[in-house]
């Protein structure tokens, strides 16, 4: 029977609870803000096939040999890149799988900041995956219905994150030939807790109710910086660049991440994913489109050469090397470095407001710097 001892050994992927033959598993949030799987006893039958399926304990064997190909590029369709958090790549994966009479799998942000995996069998239902969203999505039992679409041979896009990926490969236990996948180049999941922590102190704030978030705005170009803008029930807005916004500030400063990502077992290359996405940050080749966006597309197996061969005319591109893409990307081929103050953080959650812990813990505003700062300005007013 599946018992979860050392937190930092389960991704949340739930091949567990798709797997289990009596349901006798869900998954769950613990108190810092991160799902894990729950075994209600009196249904499990002890069968192990939990314990069988964790990608984990069973790790996906992949092809460590595969040599990967580099590019960088956005959409050409003007519309869609500025609708899309980076270069607007996942549209056309999308759309190509669509036209086959196929479906899509993505993430969806839904009511009260819910983040879940859905299905799509239209072009108009994969906008909702678009854009990225930086919460732990739910994947229920999503997987059941990848296989049933897969068994009926249908086309299957499946986006998510590497452990997400894997857990879908854990639990489908062979390969299928109309079986795509596209992984995000994973910064990490932070914590829902602190989120919806964040979320009722803004609210109050601002005397509003926030209803939804656009994580990465273009408002003011791709970036960096990056804009947060969050919608409120009055019809007003706030945006601001990701570091003034003290959860993005957090979650990019690795303070609040699910302790598995610290370790991640699919932060290296060859990427799980036919496919990989992500952001190319400080980019010097040769395409340009007015800071539009551009991203980071890998390609770690035949299927990826593939689509990317069935979408490329549809794309500014232009191939690199893996040095640069490295270079520019940590989280390609490395997990995310541990936040020393994360346990403090945690364990002060409960006690303080998010705005004191975001001056004490995110931006590290002590008495000490108020004191220096104030000196500073003194001395310039006395030089002046």
């Amino acid at each position: 029977m599946l018992k979860i001892t050392d937190k930092s050994k389960c991704c949340g992927c739930n091949a567990c609870g798709n797997i289990c033959p009596k349901d006798a598993i869900s998954m769950q949030y613990d108190n810092e803000g991160f799902l894990y799987p729950y075994v209600n006893e009196n249904e499990c039958i002890k069968c192990g096939l939990c314990l069988k399926i964790c990608p984990i304990i069973n790790e996906y064997k992949k092809d460590k040999n595969y040599k990967c190909d580099f590019i960088g590029g956005y959409n050409k369709d003007i519309n869609i890149l500025k609708n899309s958090s980076s270069g607007g790549i996942f549209w056309l994966l999308a759309e190509n799988i669509i036209v086959k009479k196929g479906v899509v799998y993505g993430v969806e942000l839904g009511d009260n900041f819910y983040v879940f995996h859905n299905r799509s069998e239209t072009l108009n239902g994969t906008e909702k995956f678009m854009k990225s969203k930086y919460l732990e999505s739910n994947i229920g039992l999503i997987y059941r219905k990848v296989k049933n679409d897969l068994d009926n041979k249908l086309y299957v896009l499946f986006s998510g994150t590497p452990c997400q990926i894997a857990g879908l490969y854990s639990y489908l236990g062979k390969e299928y030939a109309t079986l795509y996948t596209c992984d995000v180049i994973c910064h990490g999941v932070p914590s829902k807790v602190v989120f919806d922590k964040y979320i009722q102190e803004l609210n109050i704030s601002q005397k509003a109710k926030a209803v939804s978030i656009c994580w990465r705005d273009k408002i003011k170009g791709w970036g960096p910086p990056n804009m947060v803008t969050v919608y409120f029930n009055n019809n007003e807005k706030l945006t601001t660049p990701s570091m003034k916004n003290p959860y993005q500030a957090g979650f990019l400063k690795n303070l609040y991440l699910r302790p598995s990502c610290y370790k991640c077992n699919w932060a290296k290359l060859p990427r799980i994913g036919d496919i990989s996405l992500a952001d190319f940050w400080d980019y010097e080749g040769k395409l340009s489109n007015d800071n539009k966006g551009l991203s980071i597309i890998i390609l770690s197996s035949a299927k990826g050469v593939q689509l990317f061969n069935e979408i490329k005319k549809y794309i500014e591109y232009e191939f690199v090397t893996e040095q640069i893409i490295t270079k520019k990307s940590r989280h390609v081929h490395l997990p995310p470095l541990n936040n020393k103050k994360r346990d403090l953080f945690f364990r002060n959650l409960n006690k303080y407001s998010f705005k004191r812990l975001s001056k004490k813990y995110i931006y590290n505003i002590t008495l000490r710097k108020v004191l220096s700062a104030i000196k500073k300005n003194i001395c310039k007013i006395i030089k002046k």
